[in-house]
């Protein structure tokens, strides 16, 4: 009987996140956790349905109490450190992105949070390590290489600055663009589709 429960409960939770019923989704889903050994995901699970249902407090307790149960999950490390930088509570987000870090070294997503969190508190040394990170993790990541260039760009670097300008420009020319109309730097990159226009 536990184990059709906890499909039951599983299935309902996974149709109502597809659907869109976020609220139902994460009731479902932390029901699901009570047929579990190791609940921690499934409530880590019904946490982002509840952050996508904009229920924040309640996604953050969930957030907690699944780290109470298992400290070492990285992605519940990480959307807490989210929900802390929302709240603009950025020593804290930073502490929750070095602990979803320590469990997950290459979670390039959390050496991005951290680096916003850095850049809002002023640690632009701290922010630009944390932002080449993400980006060596994430080749592809355009607003880790937005970010990098900017950071690059208020610290006077402009060589470094004209470089990731134009290697974000590789996948993403409108972004690149806009950089350079931001801080008034040619680095020598253009929209492509501009001359279709």
């Amino acid at each position: 009987m536990n184990f059709i429960n906890h499909y039951f409960f599983k299935q309902v939770g996974i149709w109502a996140g597809i659907l869109g019923k976020d609220d139902i989704a994460a009731e479902y889903w932390v029901r699901a956790s009570y047929f579990e050994r190791a609940p921690a995901r499934s409530l880590i699970t019904a946490a982002n349905h509840l952050t996508l249902a904009k229920r924040f407090a309640d996604s953050e307790a969930l957030l907690r109490r699944s780290l109470d149960l298992d400290n070492t999950q990285a992605p519940a490390w990480f959307n807490l450190g989210f929900l802390l930088q929302k709240r603009n509570q950025h020593e804290e987000a930073i502490s929750a992105f070095d602990q979803a870090i320590r469990h997950q070294d290459k979670l390039d997503r959390a050496h991005y949070g951290r680096a916003l969190s850095l850049m809002a508190l002023d640690r632009n040394i701290e922010a630009k390590a944390a932002l080449e990170r993400t980006v060596d993790l994430q080749p592809m990541s355009p607003y880790g290489y937005y970010h990098l260039a900017h950071l690059q760009f208020r610290m006077g670097d402009e060589k470094a600055y004209r470089k990731t300008t134009r290697k974000l420009s590789s996948f993403e020319p409108k972004l690149a663009v806009q950089i350079q109309k931001e801080t008034g730097v040619d680095a020598g990159v253009q929209d492509p589709f501009d001359r279709l226009k």
